[in-house]
């Protein structure tokens, strides 16, 4: 599908993004003790309280959603102020997502990075980079989006 994004920002927004969300979709499925005891790191496996599973399933699915969402919005506007707009609404979203994750953890496991188990990489970790990408993005620092090409009509 054509895109109006430039190179860089296609390939993370539009490719690697979506990809990692698919994996984070499918996480609880595979193993759900791990992803509930993942979340933070230095915790041992949860009690199964039915909360935690449903919180966990709700994870996943919120993911598949936002999985859908980007690919819908990437790969078919053709309008850059909707792009705009998605990116600045993810990047809030991102800090909200390291916020959350946070105050799960507590200051002295979120400062503790060399103990960081691979879930906790990907909600701070890999959320920052995804943050900062998107405001180089926003600040122009990749380039602008193309406007889509136009068929021309021979009359």
């Amino acid at each position: 599908m054509p895109t109006i994004l430039p190179p860089w920002p296609h390939i993370l927004f539009g490719i690697l993004e979506p990809f990692s969300l698919v994996l984070g979709s499918l996480a609880p499925i595979y193993d759900l003790d791990g992803f509930i005891a993942g979340q933070t790191p230095h915790v041992d496996p949860p009690i199964q309280h039915p909360s935690s599973l449903a919180l966990a399933y709700q994870l996943g699915n919120l993911y598949s959603l936002l999985f859908l969402v980007g690919v819908g919005v990437l790969h078919t506007t053709t309008e850059s102020k909707v792009i705009r707009n998605y990116m600045i609404g993810l990047a809030l979203a991102d800090v909200g997502h390291v916020y959350a994750t946070y105050l799960g953890m507590g200051w002295d496991a979120f400062a503790d990075v060399g103990a960081w188990n691979a879930l906790t990489w990907g909600n701070i970790g890999a959320t920052a980079f995804l943050f900062f990408n998107r405001l180089l993005y926003l600040a122009g620092f990749f380039g602008s989006t193309r406007a889509p090409k136009v068929a021309s009509k021979k009359e």
